[in-house]
């Protein structure tokens, strides 16, 4: 007798962690499970690799009962189709399912774009550490766009790195004499800094994220901090800006937008980007997100395995 719960991982291999969603297609069940950092550019193929075979083993091996039908992961770092068909060799050899079903990849920008909208068309904002903008211009899934996303050393506006090294800025600028900012008072009591010496000290240090600074930075803000307001407003109209150069090229773009990644979670930071949307988007709608990225893998997998998307 056929076992018909078949069984749908989605992966999102990130810069930050990777986690697998396990999707029963029959019996709708699922669970989650996460593993280290993946991020090709920063890591290289042979790291990431092994990184993602090792959840998607652990995953085959918590399978209660049925038969994995498809796998789908979106890595951060992949983009070029040769990238993306070595990527897919090298996960396959290191599998205990690479000969038991399909295993595919995509960047990481194609499963967050899938999940955030269901599929449907429309332009999602990436907040997070970095940033980026994606829109999905028609029925298939290589119909997408995307700018931005450039990384923290020449781009990434509106992101938790830009945003948290600008805060950092504004105390540098306090030390010297420059603008009062609450962040120098914030930057004393919860991380030590005082002076030069001990701002200088702490940016060095192997472990320091600006990310990490961002809510400190947008706390402030909610405050009444000028400076940390101003801040907050120009990255946000920066990140909302990048939008413009999509509709140059797409003009009749479905007029619904959301914003994933952690940023998306701060209410002050959320409106602040909604409005600087709706500012340049006149028509635009907000949505909050309907899956998360690794879901939106899993539904690529699905769909991959019912051919009913199409998409190669």
């Amino acid at each position: 007798m056929t076992d018909l719960n078949r069984w749908f991982f989605g992966i999102d291999a990130g810069g930050t962690q990777t986690r697998l969603y396990a999707q029963s297609k029959e019996k709708k069940t699922s669970f989650r499970l996460f593993g280290g950092p993946a991020n090709v550019f920063r890591d290289g193929k042979k790291h990431a690799a092994m990184i993602v075979s090792r959840l998607i083993n652990e995953g085959y091996g918590k399978i209660p009962s049925g038969t994995l039908c498809g796998i789908h992961a979106g890595i951060a770092g992949v983009g070029s189709v040769n990238g993306l068909r070595g990527f897919e060799e090298q996960i396959n050899r290191l599998t205990d399912a690479g000969n038991i079903c399909k295993i595919s990849v995509s960047n990481d920008g194609l499963i967050a774009l899938h999940g955030a909208l269901s599929g449907g068309r429309g332009l999602v904002f990436i907040a997070g550490t970095g940033s980026g903008v994606l829109a999905r211009t028609g029925p298939s899934l290589s119909d997408m766009v995307h700018v931005g996303g450039w990384g923290y050393s020449i781009g990434d506006e509106g992101s938790g790195y830009s945003i948290g090294q600008r805060g950092m800025a504004a105390i540098a600028h306090q030390i010297d004499g420059g603008p009062y900012t609450r962040l120098g008072e914030i930057a004393e009591k919860q991380i030590g800094i005082t002076d030069r010496h001990s701002l200088l000290s702490k940016i060095s240090q192997p472990d320091w994220r600006y990310q990490d600074f961002v809510v400190h930075v947008l706390n402030a803000a909610v405050q009444g901090d000028a400076i940390a307001t101003s801040i907050v407003e120009q990255e946000t109209k920066m990140l909302a800006n990048q939008l413009t150069w999509i509709l140059k090229k797409h003009p009749d773009l479905n007029p619904v937008f959301t914003v994933i990644g952690g940023l998306s979670n701060n209410e002050y930071y959320l409106n602040h980007l909604c409005d600087a949307v709706t500012h340049i988007w006149t028509e635009a709608s907000y949505t909050d997100p309907h899956y998360t990225p690794a879901e939106g893998a899993a539904q690529i997998a699905l769909n991959r395995f019912s051919n009913s998307d199409g998409f190669e």
